[in-house]
């Protein structure tokens, strides 16, 4: 049995739920136990963080680790591909997604909070732009990430542009994405499972707008 642990807002809990969807996996969601950040939760993940997966039995944590061990454990519905080095390839993406991406998008919600802030926004508009730029020249996006099939690589991509686009525009601030990534959207948009799966994660996100829009 596999058991997701998570929220519907969290992004990288909506990473590991479009793999396991895509691979065609059952298993069941729940919020942490305790809540997230609560001591009963760090009591069984030591960072307190989510995602986590519970496979029979075996916890863990991170959601990147989640997903190269659900590629070792079920090989005959891969999100690697075959050669060492276009394995690689989808590692890298998935790296410049958590390393130097996501963390940029993240920064958004304060600004979402707290609106004095907002001297900070264009800085990290032309910052998450330059990077996009930079993930254009690695990315081949045709129509997916690393080629012609879904992979590691678009998972977290797939909730991350969305939500960066999605949070700019609430600011006032849309974002202009290279060319090749609006092919890489157009593709994402036209997969169904993806769509699914990102449905509850659409609706934690514009409730959550909705609390801290002003009049």
């Amino acid at each position: 049995m596999i058991i997701l642990y998570g929220s519907p807002l969290s992004t990288y809990t909506a990473k590991v739920r479009l793999a396991l969807n895509w691979r065609g996996l059952a298993f069941e969601e729940r919020e942490p136990e305790g809540g997230y950040k609560s001591a009963a939760w760090s009591a069984r993940v030591a960072m307190g963080t989510i995602p986590a997966l519970d496979h029979d039995g075996f916890l863990l944590a991170e959601s990147e680790v989640i997903l190269e061990y659900l590629e070792e454990t079920f090989p005959d519905r891969p999100l690697l591909p075959a050669q060492p080095q276009a394995r690689a390839v989808v590692r890298c993406l998935a790296r410049l997604h958590d390393l130097h991406v996501e963390p940029q998008v993240r920064a958004l919600f304060s600004l979402i909070k707290d609106p004095t802030q907002g001297s900070r926004l264009l800085s990290l508009k032309v910052s998450l732009e330059d990077r996009l730029q930079r993930l254009a020249t690695v990315a081949v996006a045709s129509p997916c990430m690393a080629g012609s099939q879904p992979s590691l690589a678009d998972c977290g991509f797939a909730v991350t542009l969305p939500l960066a686009r999605r949070l700019f525009l609430e600011l006032g601030q849309p974002l202009e994405i290279p060319a090749k990534l609006w092919v890489w959207e157009d593709a994402m948009a036209a997969d169904r499972t993806l769509q699914q799966t990102l449905a509850p994660w659409r609706d934690a996100l514009e409730a959550w707008l909705l609390a801290f829009r002003r009049p």
